[in-house]
């Protein structure tokens, strides 16, 4: 029986979407998704976490395969970059020279270098994690059921070689910290990991007509002096366990360089399924950490510069402005997007098609897990800031789009306090101090209403379109917030206020609505009210 072996470059693992939405999507390799990627609208694969890391490794390879790895300056850069969007796909020669290059460096089961594995936990770590403790959602050791299923440690149930490398892209990335499996280096017990780099985050990417414009325009200016650094399956050797990380000094190191985890995948004997793993740490010391191009950064009360974390209860939209503009607030977009502007050299053509795709984990820095996501916007990065002293008609529509977000905000907090305050004022006695009575059953269906509403007369406002409350051309969103947050409060409270007693305490609170309410609408508001 020959070797187990499951090519990254060959096997199917990728979920291909064609541009013809007739035609069903198909599983392909890495080889095929880049050669065929003019003609493909997208791949994809059903765990949000691991599509975060896929998507900066096949940046990396485009980098590679079109040279944008390297530059001399921004200019010369994006001119390139323009050649290869005009050329309108990758060259099936320079995608079969770069695998070529690292023949068998792909390979999932390869005995002495698998894909982005250390096979030296084989012989390092005391005993196996358990195939459980890769598999995101599944049931490990003491922690408790997340995501449902009935895995357990007494009956693991394999992996399909694909299932195990999106699992295995997860782990590298969103990787606890905490304890972990013991792992011995030179004469070194060690059995805890700090946190994967994308761990909790959201990231943000470039979304384009086609698999080929997406792949090209994720690909992040390298910087004016950036060296020439090899990425894990590039490298002669392997990592230094009790060694000093290498600086990020190019794109690999700020994309796949990054991993706290070591990972190593125990396949059955004919390779059809992985049936055990070792997860342990693969550093003890911490290197410098890159600023990623694909996350929001803000800056802490003490100058630190740190990623936005992700808020399963926030839709992307709410982040809209800060993904706009230019940098406001100690907030700074995405890197990347500033080499999506007009004057970077992207076609008008595609510019004005971009969509924006993000890839979120709400969890805490150790096991707590509580919701991956996605999400993808409309064609919204044609609006992108150039700087922050952008006067033309981008600026004015971002501009738009940042009061229409603060008023969604400032309506949704002032939505929630009218319902826990009147929920209070109706469960108190008459003419006594107020009664804690917690925040009540009107807070959450009336919020979630809100919310649900809210986004697509946001969208609205964004494109400038008439809708209730917002009139098209309007400096801001008008009253449009504040009617939905009153239909909301209105929804909720409504079916208890056959009693005088509540009805009057929620009119009253129902007045903090009103507040900013636009004069030019007060026939609106009378109509509100009554």
């Amino acid at each position: 029986m020959p070797p187990p072996s499951f090519d990254l470059a060959t096997a199917p693992w990728l979920i291909a979407r064609s541009t013809d939405p007739q035609v069903a999507p198909e599983t392909l390799g890495l080889r095929d998704a880049l050669v065929r990627a003019h003609e493909l609208a997208d791949v994809e694969i059903p765990l949000p976490p691991a599509s975060a890391v896929l998507w900066r490794v096949l940046a990396l390879i485009a980098a590679r395969v079109t040279g944008l790895d390297e530059a001399d300056s921004p200019k010369k850069w994006q001119q390139r970059r323009l050649q290869i969007l005009k050329d309108g796909g990758l060259t099936p020669e320079a995608v079969d020279d770069y695998f070529a290059r690292h023949p068998d460096r792909f390979d999932l089961f390869h005995p002495e270098r698998p894909w982005q594995q250390d096979p030296r936990l084989r012989e390092q770590c005391p005993k196996p994690s358990g195939v459980n403790k890769l598999a995101w959602g599944r049931t490990a050791g003491q922690n408790q059921v997340w995501l449902g299923g009935h895995h357990h440690d007494l009956d693991p149930q394999p992996l399909t070689p694909a299932e195990a490398a999106w699992h295995l892209l997860a782990t590298l990335g969103n990787g606890p910290s905490g304890r972990c499996s013991a792992r011995v280096v030179n004469g070194r017990n060690e059995a805890n990991v700090t946190a994967g780099p994308l761990r909790g985050t959201v990231s943000y990417h470039p979304l384009g007509r086609t698999l080929f414009e997406s792949l090209v325009l994720n690909i992040a200016y390298p910087g004016d002096d950036a060296e020439p650094d090899l990425a894990p399956w590039e490298r002669p050797d392997l990592n230094d366990p009790l060694g000093l990380p290498e600086e990020p000094i190019g794109p690999a190191g700020t994309l796949v360089n990054q991993s706290r985890h070591a990972v190593l995948l125990q396949p059955s004997p004919d390779g059809s399924s992985v049936v055990d793993a070792w997860v342990t740490w693969a550093w003890r010391e911490r290197g410098t950490a890159p600023l990623d191009p694909y996350l929001i950064h803000q800056t802490s009360k003490e100058g630190r510069i740190y990623p936005r974390p992700a808020d399963a209860d926030r839709a992307v939209w709410r982040d809209l402005d800060a993904l706009l503009r230019h940098g406001e607030d100690g907030r700074y977009r995405p890197a990347l997007l500033d080499m999506c502007t007009v004057r970077t050299g992207v076609p008008a053509e595609v510019r004005d098609a971009l969509r924006l795709r993000a890839f979120g984990f709400d969890q805490d820095g150790q096991t707590r897990d509580r919701q991956w996501f996605t999400a993808t916007t409309p064609a919204v990065l044609r609006w992108l800031e150039e700087r922050d002293e952008d006067s033309t008609e981008n600026a004015r529509t971002v501009r738009r789009i940042g009061l229409a977000r603060k008023a969604a905000e400032a309506l949704g907090r002032r939505l929630e306090s009218a319902f826990k305050d009147a929920w209070k004022a109706s469960n108190s006695p008459g003419g006594g101090s107020a009664t804690e009575t917690g925040a009540g059953p009107w807070v959450r269906p009336g919020v979630s209403r809100y919310w649900s509403s809210a986004e697509p007369v946001f969208w609205d406002i964004a494109y400038d379109r008439d809708t209730t409350g917002y009139a098209k051309g309007a400096p801001g969103p008008g009253n449009a917030f504040n009617l939905l947050a009153l239909a909301a409060y209105d929804e909720v409270t409504s079916p208890y206020c056959d009693r005088p007693r509540v009805a009057e305490v929620v009119e009253r609170y129902r007045t903090s609505l009103f507040d900013h309410w636009t004069p030019t609408t007060a026939k609106k508001k009378q109509e509100a009210v009554t």
